[in-house]
């Protein structure tokens, strides 16, 4: 008996073990979720205090940082996050109506990656954005979320794996990013490059026409030098 009992109580504690690891595993989720949220308000709010037209290059390299943000967040959800809550929650309504959302301000982000702040309806498609992802925004954290509070799912394993994707993607951007920067230098230094050859070409062609131009006068003086002679002799 005393053995059984052991056996038992070994058990329960793995158990109530296990629980705990799966709820602060659910809780870092949520709440990585609920920043990655903060911080792309944040981002619109600053948005909103800047002239598009006075501010241009600020507000450019402010929707950018948003765009890469909720792509970011848009593909960590899509594909391990709504894939796990779909799993085990009763309505999947919800997680319909997020990848719905997600589509819609996923085209407003392609329409802002061909525009400039010149365009006349840049910042109001930003903003209209902005509307969108905080709707999406309210409907995950007031609806999805607390039913996901007491879902059985394996929160440590889902933890795990959107970790590993999100490094992944980090790096992604990052190396983008390089790229992106390489380019721009590349586009530099050929544009400075043909500006030289420009240049020397310029100078050549000056040179030609300094040669050819006292061949030219060489030639006149010749023949006016022949013309004075045959004068003389007359």
């Amino acid at each position: 008996m005393p053995s059984r009992q052991t056996n038992t109580s070994a058990t329960s504690r793995s158990r109530a073990s296990s629980n705990r690891a799966g709820a602060a595993a659910r809780n870092e989720i949520l709440s990585m979720l609920k920043d990655d949220h903060k911080e792309v308000k944040k981002l619109f709010r600053q948005f909103e205090k800047l002239d598009v037209h006075e501010d241009a290059e600020e507000c450019e390299a402010l929707v950018k940082q948003t765009c890469q943000a909720l792509e970011m967040h848009a593909t960590l959800e899509e594909e391990i996050f709504y894939p796990a809550a779909r799993s085990c929650l009763g309505e999947e309504d919800v997680v319909d109506e997020a990848e719905v959302e997600h589509m819609s301000a996923k085209m407003l982000i392609e329409q802002l990656k061909g525009m400039t702040p010149d365009d006349e309806k840049y910042a109001a498609t930003f903003k209209v954005l902005g509307e969108y992802i905080k709707h999406h925004v309210s409907e995950e954290e007031n609806e999805m979320f607390p039913q996901l509070s007491h879902a059985k799912l394996d929160w440590q394993e889902l933890q795990e794996e959107m970790n590993e994707r999100r490094e992944a993607l980090m790096d992604e951007m990052q190396s983008g990013s390089k790229k992106s920067g390489a380019s721009a230098k590349s586009d530099s230094s050929s544009a400075s490059r043909d500006m030289q050859k420009n240049r020397g070409s310029e100078k050549d062609s000056g040179k030609s026409s300094d040669r050819s131009a006292s061949r030219s006068s060489g030639e006149d003086l010749g023949e006016e030098s022949i013309n004075d002679t045959g004068l003389d002799e007359g």
